[in-house]
């Protein structure tokens, strides 16, 4: 009985092993369907990230082309100055000690109403 169990179990192994395996389930639905999940996540994205900069990219340019002399002007750095003439990449910065500095247009921040603290001063 030993031997016939021993035959049945080595048997059983040597079909096993020579036995070709099961081709893997293939998913349900094909490729697109993960692909479409993508098209809306990026449409969120460009309204909420790419759309929101491009406007504030444009809101910047037209404000350097608005530059003329005698506007107050913040740079990037948080210094003040008076604009003092302009050219087509960049600008003259007077600043309250009467030094003048050409920047690149770039660097103004915002031009400003008045300087701030300004209408402190004259009360």
């Amino acid at each position: 009985m030993n031997t016939f169990l021993s035959q049945t179990l080595f048997l059983a192994q040597e079909a096993a092993a020579t036995a070709t395996p099961a081709p893997a389930a293939r998913p349900a639905g094909s490729g697109w369907g993960s692909f479409i999940i993508f098209i809306p996540i990026f449409g969120l994205m460009y309204f909420l990230m790419i759309r929101p900069q491009q406007k504030k990219q444009k809101q910047i340019q037209e404000m350097l082309q608005q530059l003329k002399t005698g506007d107050k002007v913040m740079m990037n750095s948080g210094a003040l100055g008076t604009v003092v003439s302009v050219a087509e990449k960049t600008v003259r910065i007077s600043f309250a000690d009467g030094h003048q500095v050409d920047f690149v247009r770039a660097a103004v921040a915002e031009i400003l109403a008045e300087f701030p603290g300004a209408a402190e001063k004259k009360s």
